[in-house]
């Protein structure tokens, strides 16, 4: 069955506080319209280096042709080539409406935050209600294209209110605690304390207030601060972090009314939708009561939770990661993920999908080792683990009209997480999953969990790669290079299984020596590499006289051995027999000089699992 009602979300870093509640307002509002909303998320915005070039094989999970619209938050991705790639490929393989949220370099109708009324409206606050005469602003040196934009709407305000703005009212610094106090040096020279300063964010806001503190400044009375987000930090604060609360739940419900609108009439989308910001006001720029211990508590309760909660998910992800080092099977490995995902918080599906060639050979591996490629280029996928409402059901391949297969479409929830699976450059497959009551609950340790599955599927591919090489190098280290037959090392190793088997039935083996007769007379008279050629024409000929089963050896010079069960009293003469009729027949039908002649020398030995070669042939 085709999904048509199908939204899919391109966003980066699900993680983040501004990714999941933009998602859940798509999301909220899809459900409402009975949409399916499928979001495709990388970890880009994580700094993983090499390992991150596997990010862009998140364009091989979805089916384009699915989606009613497509929904792209651009600007979530730090890449700018895997941001480059996916909008290229949007634009090719996308009939149905495409919407970027985003703020600048834009490639589709957008839609954006509205960060001027903002900055406006709260810097006219400061002037307007709280008659502050010096205002200064506080910028950030890392995120220069918001930073500065907001400084220049900040001036424009002053400007209209005729009010100057000096070259000691703004000041830029980073994060760190130390530049931002020097930046609050800078803004307090000549001892002038200035009426309100207008951090970039909330997160130097909170150091900002600090640092006045320690200073003896009082806020609001001494100098009011405000910032921007609206985080949980800012309103546990004492006196609570005026600020601007950026609606992304709105955004994402306004995302899916414009796409649903332009698919319905078949219009293209606006150019251009703005949903505005609004200011809340607290007490760091207005005089209010505050509960001063249920804020404190609150904070530090929520603190102590979240360092548990870290904690136990670093134990959770070293105890796992050691778990998963030693195997090498996918079903085993399988397996064992079932714990860890039943852990996973308000989880109610989670779904693995591999691609048809997930594990397949390079080609330079299948050429060392001889390896056929039987490799097909299909659109059947493996689902080699699938967990639903608390239950491990049984895994399945399916062909990708969707991206779960289709039985599962019935019973799962609207909204879906896909992220691929991937080490450096080389693609997996996905992982999808799903949570209760279609919440985007997807925390941080996720990642691990996803990163400790990539590293699993690697391990196994690396294992397989390495058994082949192995096998190929014991061949090579075994095998005797002018006949191809197993050397003494080989002969050594393939015996081994055929007298313990002999020993444990108390049967008996039978050994047999073989020799070319004229070994020394035809190095003599025609030289080294007759003689080889010789040797090589009497392994064939023992080669011929055999099972598969039996043990045979070129051992050197003209000397060859063989080990088999004993059977008969006949089976000794049968081989003999075989092997002189091929060697006669060659010898009439080649005109050498010479001919090539094997004797041979047989005995019948009772066997025990303590016996050597070298007992066996004395």
């Amino acid at each position: 069955m085709y999904h048509t009602k199908k939204i899919g979300i391109f966003i980066s870093h699900i993680f983040g506080e501004y990714q999941r509640n933009l998602c859940q307002g798509v999301t909220d509002r899809a459900v409402e319209y009975g949409y399916t909303t499928e979001i495709f998320t990388s970890t880009d915005g994580e700094d993983l280096g090499f390992y991150a070039q596997g990010e862009h094989s998140i364009l091989r999970i979805p089916n384009f042709s699915q989606f009613s619209g497509v929904i792209f938050a651009s600007e979530t991705y730090l890449q700018q080539d895997l941001r480059a790639q996916i909008a290229e490929t949007l634009k090719a393989e996308c009939t149905c409406p495409v919407l970027e949220i985003a703020q600048s370099d834009q490639h589709f109708p957008f839609l954006m935050l509205d960060n001027d009324c903002c900055v406006t409206k709260l810097t006219t606050h400061l002037i307007e209600t709280h008659h502050c005469k010096r205002i200064c602003y506080l910028g950030n040196e890392l995120e220069t294209y918001f930073s500065d934009h907001r400084r220049v709407l900040y001036q424009q305000v002053l400007a209209d209110h005729d009010m100057i703005c000096s070259g000691h009212d703004t000041c830029d610094c980073s994060y760190d605690r130390s530049s931002i106090a020097a930046g609050l040096e800078f803004l307090l020279q000549d001892g002038q304390v200035p009426d309100a300063i207008i951090c970039y964010n909330d997160r130097m806001a909170v150091i900002l207030m600090e640092l006045l503190f320690e200073k003896g400044l009082r806020i609001p009375e001494d100098v009011c601060v405000t910032g921007f987000d609206d985080l949980e930090i800012g309103r546990t604060t004492l006196p609570d972090l005026t600020t601007v609360s950026f609606p992304l739940h709105e955004v994402g419900v306004k995302a899916f009314d414009l796409i649903l609108d332009a698919s319905l009439k078949k219009m293209p989308l606006p150019a251009f939708t703005r949903v505005e910001a609004d200011p809340i006001y607290r007490g760091s720029c207005c005089m209010q009561n505050q509960n001063v211990k249920r804020y404190s508590l609150s904070f530090k309760n929520m603190l102590m939770h979240s360092l548990r909660r870290q904690e136990n998910s670093m134990l959770e992800d070293i105890k796992l990661s050691t778990e998963l080092h030693s195997i090498t099977d996918l079903e085993e490995g399988m397996d064992l993920l079932e714990n860890y995902v039943r852990e996973i918080e308000d989880c109610t599906g989670f779904y693995i999908c591999l691609y048809p060639d997930w594990n397949h050979m390079s080609g330079h591996i299948r050429q060392i080792t001889s390896l056929p490629d039987d490799y097909e280029d299909t659109d059947t996928l493996l689902m080699p683990f699938a967990w639903q409402n608390e239950n491990r059901m049984p895994g399945c391949s399916f062909t990708k009209k969707n991206t779960l297969p289709d039985f599962l479409y019935a019973k799962t929830n609207y909204c879906s997480i896909y992220a691929p699976l991937f080490f450096s450059s080389r693609a997996f497959g996905y992982a999808a999953f799903s949570f209760r009551n279609n919440r985007i609950s997807a925390r941080f340790d996720l990642l691990t969990f996803l990163r400790n599955i990539n590293t699993l599927l690697k391990h196994i591919h690396d294992c397989q790669q390495t058994d082949l090489l192995v096998n190929r190098l014991e061949g090579v280290y075994g095998r005797d290079d002018l006949t191809n037959l197993p050397n003494r090392q080989g002969f050594r190793q393939a015996s081994r299984p055929l007298i313990n088997q002999a020993a444990a039935e108390n049967g008996q083996i039978l050994a047999m020596q073989l020799f070319l007769t004229n070994n020394a007379e035809i190095i003599s008279l025609y030289g080294r590499v007759e003689r080889d050629f010789a040797i090589c024409v009497a392994g064939h000929a023992l080669k011929s006289a055999v099972s598969e089963q039996d043990c045979i050896s070129h051992q050197g010079g003209g000397e060859f051995l063989l080990l088999t069960r004993y059977e008969n009293e006949r089976q000794a003469a049968d081989i003999e027999n075989r092997l002189q009729n091929y060697l006669k027949n060659y010898n009439r039908l080649h005109t050498k000089p010479y001919e090539i002649v094997v004797t041979t020398n047989s005995r019948i030995v009772p066997v025990t699992a303590s016996d050597e070669l070298e007992d066996l042939f004395p």
